[in-house]
């Protein structure tokens, strides 16, 4: 059996696990598009906050591809023939398979703003970026960063804490607008701005000058040494796309992460899979669903049947000493609201049917855990009993009994 993997990440490397535990003898060949190896993304912002403390951020070394008998091609994928199953790279060597996962990840989405081409204007989303980033930094002073969600704040935060003025510009009104709710939102950006931070909402960047200036749409001038265009990812879906596989935002998978090619599987941030919130399949990139996906895909090439029972949303950032962490459905059709705040501390509960659908905590991390498997098993609760919960201050030792109770019957016999 031939196994082809079309990238290096976190997916990749779950599906290498998956097939070495199914097929020892097999042929693995990873494509690795971007010639770093596998590295761990999210990581990227700590290696420029300190290139010193993290200058190894190897999700896995090159001696577990030895010790796997992976082959490691460092070449970009250009087109892909599921009828002859072959994929041609762009040094023009062609590859074939029996089995090929896509685990081509996102890419950052481009802003169509004049200016944005020039050297001092960059993504943050690859080491080799970061990298550029860490080059230049002697130069820099007064940092714009575009988009304030997790790839923008992590960023901002590194070059703050780098001694660099931060303007962050958030074409929203609020930070974190798909993490977080308003009252959340406001309490964070008091917080950086408490920090030294410019926070400008509800504005976007029309022009960037040569002159090292930025230009917004209500003619305000920023000064800027570097800009940052964090404005979001998008699944990096034109190989499916060309090879007719179904997408829709990201590639469409069955429970084993088949694709509609019986031969091509998908997993990790391309790949749209089940929310079992809100019963619909999405694209939910985040780093522990990538491997598990990986894994069972990888395991699923070799000849098994797992199942994936689908995931929840979950983002957990740690900014400037604060802990923020959200997860599930935020807004929505029926949802009991219950809400708590002190100081710098804030807790919001969503609720429907005595099920607890979603929440955001902030400086509460002890009780996320808790949170988050009373959403992922379905555990049944009563609002009441969450009113008590925040009535007697949200902590570890206040969770319901119920959750408990539960938590111990799905170890032992699995969940509903």
């Amino acid at each position: 059996m031939k196994y082809l993997i079309v990238g290096n990440g976190i997916a990749a490397c779950g599906a290498v696990e998956g097939i070495r535990s199914k097929d020892k003898e097999g042929g693995i060949t990873i494509i690795d598009g971007e010639k770093r190896g596998a590295y761990t993304r999210p990581l990227i912002s700590y290696y420029l906050s300190d290139p010193h403390l993290y200058r190894d951020i190897n999700y896995r070394s090159l001696d577990f591809f030895r010790e796997q008998q992976v082959k490691l091609i460092p070449a970009r994928a250009l087109h892909l023939d599921p009828a002859l199953k072959r994929l041609t790279l762009d040094d023009g060597r062609q590859l074939s398979y029996d089995k090929l996962l896509l685990a081509t990840g996102s890419t950052p989405v481009q802003l169509p703003i004049p200016g944005a081409e020039q050297a001092w204007v960059k993504n943050f989303y690859t080491l080799q970026e970061a990298e550029e980033i860490q080059d230049e930094l002697e130069k820099v002073q007064e940092v714009v960063v575009v988009g304030s969600g997790l790839i923008g704040m992590k960023a901002a935060e590194a070059l703050s804490k780098r001694g660099c003025s931060i303007h962050l510009l958030e074409k929203e009104s609020q930070l974190l607008p798909r993490q977080l709710s308003p009252g959340a939102a406001r309490l964070l950006q008091d917080y950086l701005s408490r920090q030294g931070w410019d926070i400008i909402l509800g504005e976007e960047l029309t022009l960037i000058h040569p002159d090292h200036k930025v230009e917004l749409n209500s003619h305000r001038l920023i000064p800027a040494d570097l800009v940052i265009i964090a404005a979001g990812t998008r699944p990096q879906i034109e190989l499916a796309q060309e090879a007719q596989v179904k997408v829709n935002r990201g590639i469409v998978v069955d429970s084993y992460f088949r694709t509609s090619d019986d031969n091509i599987y998908a997993a990790g941030d391309v790949a749209e899979t089940l929310n079992i919130v809100s019963g619909k399949h999405e694209v939910m990139a985040l780093l522990p669903h990538a491997h598990q996906e990986g894994y069972l895909a990888g395991c699923n090439m070799a000849g098994c049947n797992y199942p994936d029972t689908g995931n929840i949303l979950m983002n957990s950032l740690s900014l400037l000493s604060w802990k923020i962490c959200s997860a599930g459905a935020l807004e929505g059709q029926g949802l009991e609201f219950l809400s708590w705040c002190r100081k710098e501390q804030l807790l919001e509960l969503m609720i429907k049917d005595n099920y607890l659908q979603g929440y955001i905590a902030i400086n509460i991390p002890e009780i996320t855990g808790p949170l988050t498997n009373t959403i992922r098993h379905k555990i049944s609760i009563p609002a009441s009993k969450w009113e008590e919960f925040i009535a007697e201050g949200p902590a570890l030792k206040h969770i319901p009994l119920t959750y408990w109770q539960e938590l111990r019957r799905i170890e032992s016999y699995g969940s509903n």
